[in-house]
């Protein structure tokens, strides 16, 4: 261009682009590209000590992973069904090897599979879940199913359930859990002795620690032992597996202490927060799990006539229905009690205690 001067520019001798401020340490820690390399076909910067992740980085490309697909609904899963490969050079490499100035990066992004399956053999439970029915039998069913997702691809049943019978026609259970407790506990057990009924009692171990006599009184009647585990942790389940097993054993410790040497047959998970963890871990220590069929919420106190109401919806034979004797003020229980003591015998229902087994 032309100067203001009128001369042509020109320039600079060389000496004059040095600046006079720059370090020798700044210009030896800023790395420089000794030449190309190519990422995907794309050149990038090369510098020393470059690995294959910096290079990745310049280029701005990711390694992608590849995912499981479940065997049906193709759902992503967790882990890799092919993952990314990465080559240098055409040699297999990791984000760490280490590349130079004319080597070719070549990355191959993951790919998606589905997950593989398994044929397992499961048995398949009756048609009526009630520990009142005796003498059935489970089904056998062969499944191949994705072994990750577990979604069924096919099935086949190879001997269908039998519900058996029940121990007694008409046979219905009752329950009480959370006890014992002062106050409720001893109404309970009055009322029942004068109606000559048996029931199972759910025990909370801290309970049954701290009251004592009223376990041995429950012992005493015949009525059936059932640890409810030590403190009713309704999230026992999610639990690891030696608290589970812990909280149930000191459950039934209790109930063993407060009788001198009488324990429980039955288990029931807190809240009915079954799982089969639990139910493995309690068959382990000899007890039987007790779930029940008819819950009238009793224990959110929501007046006589509500409870009432429930259980004659829901009782059929071979039920088995839930109350309460601990836990809280239980006036409304004992006068739904007193009513389904007098009124399910004139309408064919005969109270049990659950087998065993």
């Amino acid at each position: 261009g032309q100067r203001a001067d009128g001369q042509r520019g020109s320039s600079p001798p060389t000496s004059q682009l040095a600046s006079p401020t720059a370090s020798p340490s700044t210009a030896t820690t800023t790395p420089t590209p000794a030449a190309a390399l190519t990422v995907n076909g794309s050149p990038v910067p090369a510098f020393d000590n470059d690995t294959v992740a910096s290079a990745l980085q310049a280029a701005g490309i990711t390694l992608q992973p590849g995912h499981y697909l479940s065997v049906v609904q193709h759902r992503r899963l967790g882990g890799d069904g092919r993952p990314g490969r990465i080559y240098v050079d055409r040699q297999p490499a990791t984000l760490t090897s280490p590349v130079t100035a004319g080597d070719a990066v070549l990355v191959e992004a993951g790919q998606d599979r589905v997950e593989p399956t398994e044929t397992v053999v499961l048995r398949i439970g009756p048609a009526v879940p009630s520990a009142l029915y005796v003498g059935g039998r489970p089904g056998i069913m062969r499944v191949t199913r994705g072994s990750l997702s577990h979604e069924v691809v096919a099935s086949r049943v190879l001997r269908r359930p039998t519900v058996g019978h029940l121990v007694r026609p008409g046979a219905v259970a009752l329950t009480f859990d959370d006890g014992p407790a002062l106050g409720w506990t001893p109404q309970v057990l009055k009322m029942l002795a004068r109606h000559h009924v048996k029931a199972t009692f759910c025990l909370i171990g801290r309970q049954a620690a701290a009251h004592p006599r009223l376990v041995r009184a429950i012992a005493r009647a015949g009525h059936a032992l059932c640890d409810h585990t030590w403190d009713h942790d309704l999230d026992l389940r999610k639990r690891p597996k030696a608290q589970i097993g812990l909280d149930i054993h000191r459950g039934a410790r209790a109930i063993i202490r407060a009788t001198h040497g009488v324990a429980p047959t039955f288990f029931r998970a807190p809240g009915g927060n079954w799982s089969p963890t639990l139910e493995r871990l309690a068959r382990k220590q000899g007890m039987t799990s007790l779930k029940w069929t008819v819950d009238p919420r009793d224990w959110s106190r929501p007046g006589r006539h509500s409870i009432l109401r429930t259980v004659y919806a829901e009782l059929r034979p071979g039920g088995v229905i839930l109350m309460h004797d601990g836990g809280g003020n239980r006036s409304q229980t004992i006068a739904a009690l007193r009513v389904l003591l007098h009124r399910l015998p004139r309408i064919g229902y005969h109270f049990v205690l659950p087998p065993t087994g």
